[in-house]
Parts: C-alpha cells; sequence; structure tokens
C-alpha cells in the first residue's frame, strides 16, 4: 500500500520529538485505518511507550520486537524493528521506525509495516 499521507505521518513520527495531541490524532485516525479491529486508546494517551507496545502487539501477535537506543543521547535515538521470527532473516516483511522517542519509534514501525502488508 502507497499511501502518501501515510508516509508524511510517518516522517513526522520520526522526526518530531514533541508532538501534540493534535498530531497524535491523526497517528490514531491512521492505525484506525489500518487496524480496523483493534481497540486504540485517545490520541492523548498514544504517545507512551507503553501504549504503542500494546498496539504493536494487538496488530501483530508473537511478532519480535527489536528496539535499541542510546538513552544517554537528547533524542535517544531510539530504533524498532518488528519481525515475524527472531531465528530467520528471510521474513517477508519487517517495519521499521527510528524517532527521538521510544513510543514514536513503535508506531512509525507498526505502520511502515502495515503498509508493506497491506499492498
Amino acid at each position: 500500500m502507497k499511501d502518501p499521507e501515510l508516509d508524511v505521518l510517518i516522517k513526522e513520527l520520526e522526526t518530531t520529538r514533541d508532538m501534540s495531541v493534535a498530531d497524535f490524532d491523526g497517528v490514531v485516525h491512521a492505525l484506525a485505518f489500518l487496524f480496523p479491529d483493534i481497540a486504540l486508546p485517545k490520541a492523548d494517551r498514544i504517545s507512551g511507550t507503553d501504549e504503542a507496545m500494546l498496539i504493536a502487539d494487538a496488530a501483530y501477535p508473537n511478532w519480535s520486537v527489536h528496539i535499541r537506543g542510546r538513552a544517554n543521547d537528547r533524542d535517544g535515538h531510539w530504533h524498532c524493528t518488528l519481525r515475524k521470527s527472531d531465528s530467520h532473516d528471510s521474513d517477508a516483511a519487517i517495519g521499521t521506525g527510528r524517532a527521538p522517542v521510544l513510543g514514536q519509534a513503535i508506531l512509525a514501525a507498526v505502520i511502515r509495516l502495515a503498509m508493506v502488508l497491506k499492498k
């Protein structure tokens, strides 16, 4: 699936440190479009790492989540990778996200993976 609006949203998640509730409202709408069967938190709660992980789990149960980052850097430089399997490098699709805030890196990976899988 190629959607310019989702591309813009991913870029915003990956580059903006202080997203507003209105910005996260766009994230909630995008996730509702991509995953209509998942119960999503409100925009003022979705930015947290715990909420982002719950969304990743609901969207891709039993997938592996790899998180890397440097907590001592101002913006963390967090990386998140979603993979179907830990033991193989032959996954058909991998979701990746990189952001200054960990929750945003997870959300970017979830949205990017959904775009790849919904071709």
